[in-house]
């Protein structure tokens, strides 16, 4: 399962090389008896998923054991990220007395949550506690059968009490026997996984942050998509993603959805700009698990051009600069703008451009108004203030 945001992956792993091999001297070791924790972080559509896939692949090939389960926010209750990864079963196969009794107690448990009552609170903590100890019973003797593989995907999305769970089982440090990999984006930001997320860290997990492509492996990640050489006015339309394998993705299929790709010579480019709006209207699905407050607050950054300051913005919205910049703290930590000197950079024209054009037309001339009246306050150039007031026409 998945969410839009992150649906699974859909384009050739490309320019992973090293985070490939750093995962592959991990499963050797864990194929050799010792244990092992990888935190995944990135932002939406890095490839995440990409990576894990190629790491059970790997897995698949030293025939070691695999278990995989991905949250969504669909499925809040109790221990449902954990029970899909540990408690699923083909049919056919009984339960261990372990896996039976743990089964039992994440259904009282989400009874318990249920009835929500004070004497089910009591009770619950208890059958908390003991659905610990289960889980990490159940890790340690799945290693008896041998070395596996465990990949908990999308953990910012998981339920509360797996995060518990796994907050928990930190303390005793990696599962014998067992590669452990946890992926999850830095947003939203959640107090239970920053919690997680250090606990692991204390005990010696090895982060691996999925960074953007550069050039050359986003021209090479389009030339796959495409099956040829990219022309001049395609590589342009990429440069606008920020290195983002999902958005490079998108370029190359929403331009080839509008009958905008020509082949000729062995060289793939586009045509025309009528497959743009297409585009930027699936750029903005992508952004809908950020909040309302800091899509609008973008799309008003937007219209200050590439880069901006935060006090221009601040006045540009008639808000406090810290009001402001507590908002941007999320658009950075979800990788969309990243700081530059004393001002704010969009790291994906291709997000700017797309809020920039989910400002209708009458008010984007409004919202120019009154960036050239702000601009020209902070003391702007002549020609800035200018332009902002013809577009505002």
């Amino acid at each position: 399962m998945s969410t839009s945001a992150e649906p699974g992956r859909t384009w050739p792993l490309v320019g992973r090389a090293a985070e490939l091999d750093d995962l592959d001297d991990l499963l050797a070791s864990a194929a050799g008896g010792h244990g092992a924790t990888v935190l995944v972080e990135g932002e939406a559509g890095i490839g995440r998923t990409g990576l894990v896939e190629a790491l059970a692949s790997s897995a698949r090939l030293l025939s070691l054991g695999l278990r995989t389960a991905r949250a969504t926010p669909e499925r809040p209750e109790p221990y449902a990220l954990l029970s899909d990864a540990l408690l699923a079963h083909p049919p056919g196969v009984a339960r261990g007395p372990v896996e039976s009794e743990l089964a039992d107690l994440v259904d009282a448990q989400r009874a318990d949550v249920r009835r929500a009552t004070v004497r089910g609170a009591a009770l619950a903590e208890e059958r908390r506690a003991r659905a610990v100890e289960l889980f990490a019973a159940l890790l340690r003797r799945r290693g008896d059968g041998g070395p596996w593989v465990l990949v908990l995907e999308d953990v910012h999305d998981a339920d509360a009490a797996s995060l518990d769970v796994l907050r928990a089982l930190a303390h005793e440090g990696d599962v014998p026997g067992a590669l452990v990999v946890m992926t999850f984006r830095p947003v939203p930001v959640r107090a239970d996984l920053s919690q997680v997320v250090d606990a692991w860290v204390r005990a010696g997990a090895r982060p691996v942050e999925l960074r953007p492509l550069g050039p050359a492996a986003t021209v090479e990640l389009a030339q796959r998509l495409v099956g040829g050489a990219v022309g001049p006015a395609l590589r342009g339309a990429l440069a606008t993603t920020g290195g983002n394998p999902r958005f490079v993705t998108d370029v190359v299929r929403t331009a080839r959805s509008a009958g905008a790709l020509e082949a000729r010579d062995g060289v793939v480019d586009v045509h025309g700009a009528a497959w743009l709006a297409a585009l930027d209207t699936l750029v903005r699905t992508r952004l809908d698990y950020l909040d309302d407050d800091v899509l609008d607050l973008l799309a008003h950054a937007s219209v200050l051009g590439t880069s901006f300051v935060v006090t221009d913005l601040a006045s540009l919205v008639s808000r406090p600069v810290a009001d402001c910049w507590r908002t941007l703290r999320v658009a950075l930590a979800a990788g969309l703008v990243h700081a530059r000197a004393d001002r704010l950079v969009f790291r994906h024209d291709v997000v700017r451009g797309a809020l920039y054009a989910s400002l209708d037309e009458p008010r984007r001339r409004a919202v120019h108004a009154r960036a050239a009246w702000a601009l020209r306050e902070a003391g702007a150039p002549t020609q800035i203030v200018a332009g902002h007031l013809e577009r505002a026409r």
